[in-house]
């Protein structure tokens, strides 16, 4: 594979799997960072900077694809940097990349730009009710990315990520509570978990974000897995395969944490990426979890 393809946000859950999955199919791969404090394996692009963007890009020659995972705050989805600071970064590295030659610009966005809606989630579909600062933030960049695209004769692809699971992920996260109150025993407090995810084990997730980076045209796409599953069943499944008792699992224990978006019955429409990439996802729920275990036994 002879596509030189930079990513931001290499260091994250998403990112880093992405990486090693791109260095395995022979992609020409740089990874870049809006920090300073760099290893010397990651080019310091300075997104809020147009001058020193342009001067790294002219000096290390524009990538194909550039992939943007790198996002601000992604924990925090009301902070105000999401309309500012996240989305000005984002416009200069859109316009700078655009205008320095790269071709091909994809931003990582989230299923929750669709809102509240219910039922089979397709790309033509604007959100319904209530956004997060996160959310209005990742639509504000595509929407200038879209623009900026048809302008200069290039391609933004805007993909929107269901939830994602694998190991690696924020040691707080879901699956590493799991995984560590098995381990020891012990009781797991719990949220009802009586709402619904679209969830995708993360090696789909590179594979295709991946292939979506391949397609010549501006366009949203869907990644996820193309079904629905109650969180609280995710987790029985999840419980299950750790071999671990079920009553050490308390649902209901507290409520539903405020920052967490709408989380309604509904699943995204694969049609348009099956479309465009001749693909879909191929991991069973099973052999995911499967999988995310064995890598957590390992350490990895």
């Amino acid at each position: 594979m002879d596509q030189t393809v930079w990513v931001s946000g290499s260091r994250g859950f998403v990112g880093s799997h992405l990486v090693r999955w791109l260095r395995h199919a022979g992609y020409a791969l740089t990874c870049v960072s809006n920090t300073s404090q760099s290893d010397g394996r990651v080019v310091y692009l300075d997104f809020a900077d147009r001058h020193q963007m342009r001067e790294t890009l002219d000096r290390l020659g524009p990538p194909e694809v550039f992939l943007h995972l790198g996002w601000g705050h992604v924990y925090q989805p009301q902070s105000p940097d999401h309309l500012t600071t996240n989305v000005q970064n984002g416009i200069n590295l859109v316009d700078t990349c655009f205008e320095r030659g790269v071709q091909r610009f994809v931003v990582i966005g989230s299923s929750s730009e669709y809102g509240e809606r219910v039922g089979a989630l397709s790309e033509d579909l604007a959100p319904e009710g209530a956004l997060n600062n996160y959310i209005m933030g990742k639509l504000a960049l595509a929407a200038h990315g879209f623009e900026a695209a048809a302008r200069l004769n290039r391609t933004f692809l805007h993909v929107r990520l269901s939830y994602t699971f694998g190991a690696g992920q924020q040691h707080n996260s879901l699956i590493n509570q799991l995984f560590k109150s098995s381990a020891e025993k012990t009781v797991l407090d719990l949220s009802p978990c009586d709402h619904y995810r679209d969830y995708i084990y993360v090696g789909d997730v590179a594979e295709g974000i991946a292939r979506i980076s391949r397609v010549h045209g501006s366009a949203i796409v869907n990644l996820g897995g193309g079904k629905v599953i109650q969180l609280k069943e995710f987790i029985r499944q999840f419980w299950s395969h750790l071999g671990s008792d079920p009553e050490l699992l308390r649902f209901g224990a507290h409520t539903k944490p405020d920052h967490e978006p709408p989380q309604p019955h509904c699943h995204l429409d694969l049609t348009r990426l099956k479309s465009l990439t001749d693909w879909t996802p191929t991991w069973s729920m099973q052999d995911g979890i499967a999988e995310t275990i064995a890598q957590l036994r390992s350490g990895g």
